[in-house]
């Protein structure tokens, strides 16, 4: 039936565009803007008219290319069931602070952890150490 719908559209277009070159013929115009809308007021409308026949053919070309999509995809997954590359997430569940826990800081990180530790800033470095 899309197919049909697509051949169906051409004469549609025809028509339309035969019709509205009629009428915009009928109506003044002024001679600046005439010759323009001469043109592309006809080939508006005929895209207008074809345009529902048109939609179910490429509706169909669409749902093809997505099931051949979705096919080769299948097809590329191994047989474990995971898409390589895909480990856990980093911020997921099994990452997340127990729930009474407060979450941790780079303060509270110490040398065990393996993150930085905090250092105290000396005497000379702060800006209000001073004499007096």
């Amino acid at each position: 039936m899309p197919v049909i719908l697509l051949i169906l559209s051409f004469p549609a277009g025809i028509l339309a565009y035969t019709l509205a070159l009629r009428v915009m013929q009928s109506v003044s115009l002024p001679t600046d803007a005439s010759g323009l809308l001469l043109l592309f007021v006809p080939l508006l409308v005929a895209g207008l008219v074809m345009l529902p026949f048109l939609i179910p053919f490429f509706d169909r070309k669409a749902k093809q290319d997505l099931a051949e999509y979705r096919r080769i995809q299948a097809a590329a997954v191994p047989a474990g069931g995971e898409q390589p590359g895909a480990g856990p997430s980093v911020g997921g569940p099994e990452n997340a602070e127990p729930s009474g826990a407060q979450p941790s800081s780079v303060e509270d990180s110490g040398p065990s952890t393996g993150g930085p530790s905090r250092v105290e800033p000396s005497a000379a470095e702060t800006p209000d150490a001073g004499p007096g």
